[in-house]
């Protein structure tokens, strides 16, 4: 959410248009959206109850988030300050 309200859209959404909102601005490649879409999923699920962690869930969830946000931000940043 926070990332799609600062590159443009609306707050106070429902995430999947969000998620939307990633792709039609193309942060997120159609090939992501599955993932972008488990992240959600993984995230509604631990908000409305306490399941037992998965190592590899949180894992994936941490490592693909660090990606994004590094996609997203990092290069976008270094790309911007490069001059071209």
């Amino acid at each position: 959410m926070y990332v799609a309200v600062n590159k443009g859209d609306k707050p106070n959404k429902h995430f999947v248009e969000y998620i939307d909102y990633l792709v039609s601005k193309n942060y997120v490649s159609e090939p992501m959206k599955p993932w972008v879409t488990r992240i959600k999923d993984n995230g509604n699920e631990a908000t409305h109850e306490l399941p037992p962690s998965d190592e590899k869930m949180a894992t994936d969830t941490l490592q693909f988030t660090a990606t994004l946000l590094h996609l997203i931000y990092e290069i976008e940043h270094q790309m911007g300050s490069s001059g071209r």
